[in-house]
């Protein structure tokens, strides 16, 4: 994309480059990593890019950027990319070179115990579910992203919809879904037996209610 970083011109062509950004080279179970649904990716940065958001970003467990990558590629003027993995992080720094989206930093950090005094205007993250990385794992990283973000946008397994809206209500959020969606997931680890394993999932997106 060179110096000057063009906007997609539609949600589609979004959608489209995230799908060509690169996925995990050595995947890790324990931190549940597998490739973020390239259009759940498009419809959270282009719903935040709509809503005027994208002036800085942070992406939380990024694993290989995707949502990082999409909000620099959409004009975002800082992002910053935060995963506990350093191989995902430098297949993600890789990709941002070469796309030349010059606006993206990395930290490798565990993002339920990130402490920054810089906040941001929005916050996407794809939180590990608590399967194999400990249950209430997804709700540490929402508390995280709250904590740093104006605006967060989540994703989680659909039957925790009323628990995690339940959850954010009680810290004086609110919750509103974005979308639902399947993600398809490939077989990426031994345990996998299925040809494509099906998860249910929601997007949200979660702000503080403005003060009467």
């Amino acid at each position: 994309m060179g110096e000057d970083v063009a906007v997609f011109r539609s949600k589609k062509e979004l959608e489209i480059f995230v799908e060509s950004l690169p996925t995990f080279r050595r995947p890790k179970l324990r931190l549940e990593q597998y490739p973020t649904d390239a259009a759940v990716v498009a419809t959270a940065v282009w719903d935040a890019h709509m809503r005027g958001l994208l002036e800085t970003a942070i992406d939380l467990g990024c694993g290989t950027g995707r949502f990082a990558l999409a909000a620099a590629a959409m004009g975002a003027r800082r992002v910053l990319c935060v995963d506990v993995d350093v191989d995902a992080l430098e297949v993600a720094k890789e990709a941002a070179a070469a796309r030349g989206l010059h606006a993206v930093d990395f930290l490798a950090a565990d993002a339920p115990t990130l402490a920054l005094r810089t906040r941001f205007a929005v916050a996407f993250q794809n939180p590990p579910f608590g399967i194999w990385s400990g249950r209430g794992t997804d709700i540490a990283f929402l508390a995280a992203a709250v904590k740093h973000a104006d605006v967060v946008y989540t994703i989680h397994k659909l039957p925790t919809l009323q628990y995690v809206k339940e959850t954010v209500e009680r810290w004086g959020y609110r919750l509103e879904v974005v979308d639902t969606a399947v993600l398809n997931i490939k077989p990426m680890y031994r345990h996998h037996r299925k040809r494509i394993h099906k998860v249910e999932v929601f997007l949200a997106r979660v702000t503080k209610p403005k003060q009467p």
